[in-house]
C-alpha cells in the first residue's frame, strides 16, 4: 500500500513527508532543519520552484534514503512506519530494476518533469503544463489518450522521444508562449505516431497494461519483459 508518493522511481516529496508524519512546525524552518543533519544538495535532496496561479514554493525531493534518515530522525511511531515503508519500496525496485516496462516508464518521468520545470522557469502554471502534456498524449493515441501508467513499453518510450523533442524545441527556440508550445508538442506527437504507423503499430489498437505504479509500490506482481 502506498502511504507516501514516490516520484520518478525514487524520490519524496518533503512537504507531503512532513504531513504524514504529523509534524506541527513550520515546514521551511523543519525542512531546513533537517538537511542540517548532513544531507548534501544534488545528491541527497533536489530543489525545484513551483508556481500556481497565486503562490511559489519551494519544493524539496529527497531520495529515499535521506527520507529514511530523517524518519530515523523523528524517533516516533510514524517515523518508523515510514522507514519501514521505505525500506520495503527499495526492495521492491530492486526487484523491478532489470523491467524494461518500469525502466522506459521511469525515464518519461523523468523526462516530463524537466520539461514541467522548464516551463515553470519561463513563467507557465502547473494548468498550462497540464493542458500542453494532454494535448500530445491525445494526438498519440487519436484523440482517446490514456495515463501513461498503463502504457506498453513501445508507447512509454514513443511519449519519452516526442515529449524530448519539445523540450529541445522549447528551449533551442526560445518559446515562451503555452499556445505555441503546445502546437509543437502536438506536431512530435503526431510525428512519432506516424512513425508508429510506419511500422505496423497503431497506438490506440494496443491494449492497455498493469498500472505500473501499482507494481512499483508493490500492490501486484509484474512480469519481466525480455
Amino acid at each position: 500500500m502506498e502511504i507516501i508518493k514516490i516520484y520518478e522511481g525514487n524520490l519524496v516529496n518533503a512537504r507531503e513527508l512532513q504531513q504524514f508524519l504529523e509534524v506541527k512546525s513550520d515546514f521551511s524552518h523543519w525542512i531546513k532543519r533537517m538537511i542540517k543533519y548532513g544531507l548534501e544538495k544534488d545528491k541527497d535532496y533536489f530543489t525545484l520552484v513551483k508556481k500556481d496561479e497565486r503562490q511559489k514554493l519551494i519544493e524539496y525531493l529527497l531520495t529515499i534514503p535521506a527520507a529514511k534518515e530523517i524518519c530515523m530522525l523523528q524517533r516516533n511511531a510514524k517515523g518508523a512506519q515510514a522507514r519501514k515503508y521505505f525500506i520495503a519500496c527499495e526492495e521492491r525496485l530492486a526487484l523491478l530494476a532489470h523491467d524494461k516496462r518500469f525502466a522506459a516508464f521511469n525515464e518519461l518521468e523523468a523526462t516530463k518533469e524537466r520539461f514541467r520545470q522548464t516551463l515553470e522557469s519561463i513563467g507557465l502554471i502547473d494548468k498550462d503544463y497540464v493542458e500542453i502534456d494532454t494535448a500530445g498524449k491525445r494526438v498519440l493515441m487519436n484523440g482517446d489518450p490514456i495515463a501513461d501508467e498503463l502504457l506498453q513499453t513501445v508507447l512509454m518510450k514513443a511519449r519519452d522521444l516526442a515529449t524530448q523533442m519539445t523540450h529541445f524545441h522549447t528551449v533551442n527556440n526560445s518559446l515562451k508562449e503555452a499556445d505555441k508550445i503546445k502546437e509543437s508538442n502536438e506536431e512530435n506527437h503526431a510525428g512519432v505516431r506516424d512513425t508508429l504507423l510506419d511500422k505496423g503499430i497503431v497506438p490506440e489498437n494496443l491494449p492497455k497494461e498493469k498500472d505500473i505504479k501499482k507494481l512499483q509500490n508493490g500492490g501486484e506482481e509484474g512480469e519481466q519483459e525480455t
